[in-house]
């Protein structure tokens, strides 16, 4: 068999940044999956799979769970998983494992790892919380992949809700959730919809990040169609800070994971 594979997905670039660190730990191929969005079938040769992504909405993106089926023959491999939060991983180990189970594999170990919060509420954190956040992975890193490395099964971790109550502005970020609710309810997802504002100059990022090809340019502005991954890639990486949600202010950090390129962002998806 050859050496260990690791599949990313990463918006912000914080899994990428784990996955990286991973990869090189274990001297494992590291591969994109938004590379293999047209692809049908996925075969891979590893005895050791791992699969690196954000945690949405408290449950893995479904732009991932979507892609477990693709993995063609994973009966008899190592799996692992590790997700990165900002607020909480709750159980989307544990329903990740139930994904990789339904398609013929076994997930033997998952870890949850806490970035920056690129969602809601992340530009209440302040800079100190995030650098601690970045250090604290370095040394969890080491622990991870001596855990793969052994090959032990039976790990699954999970943040609950009420052990971030004091590491983050929970209350204000609640208050920003009522909020967005409320809006839903009253004037429907379009008022909370992906826009670029005048400052857009059109460059073109926004359409060459999205993973999964669902912005195009008409009359130099982005438009959005209507298979969002919900990554937020096209905010983040927006070179001028021109595209927001719409007319509520979720107070979303304009944010990317500082060992990561825009470069890198481009290259997910070749």
């Amino acid at each position: 068999m050859s050496k260990a594979v690791i599949y990313y997905f990463t918006g912000s670039g914080n899994s990428l940044a784990v996955a990286r660190d991973l990869a090189e730990g274990l001297d494992a191929n590291l591969i994109p999956m938004a590379a293999f969005q047209d692809q049908q079938i996925i075969k891979t040769e590893a005895g050791v799979i791992g699969f690196v992504f954000p945690i949405y909405d408290f449950k893995p993106p479904k732009f991932v769970m979507d892609f477990l089926p693709k993995m063609d023959g994973i009966r008899d491999q190592y799996i692992f998983a590790v997700c990165t939060y900002g607020i909480s991983s709750l159980h989307a180990l544990k329903d990740f494992g139930k994904a990789i189970k339904s398609c013929g594999g076994r997930l033997s170990a998952g870890f949850a790892v806490q970035m920056p919060q690129n969602g809601i509420g992340g530009a209440l954190l302040k800079d100190a919380l995030l650098q601690r956040m970045f250090a604290n992975w370095k040394k969890k890193c080491e622990i991870v992949c001596e855990n793969i490395k052994s090959r032990k099964s039976g790990k699954f971790e999970f943040v609950l809700l009420p052990a971030m109550i004091f590491r983050f502005p929970v209350f204000k970020m609640l208050k920003l959730l009522f909020g967005f609710v409320r809006i839903l309810k009253s004037k429907g997802a379009e008022a909370l919809s992906l826009a670029a504002n005048d400052t857009c100059n059109g460059c073109r990022i926004c359409e060459k990040v999205c993973p999964v090809h669902n912005i195009q340019l008409s009359d130099n502005r982005p438009v959005w169609s209507d298979h969002c991954a919900g990554c937020f890639a096209c905010l983040h990486w927006c070179p001028k800070q021109s595209i927001g949600t719409g007319v509520y202010d979720l107070c979303i950090r304009h944010y990317h994971h500082p060992e990561v390129k825009l470069t890198d962002m481009m290259s997910d998806k070749e």
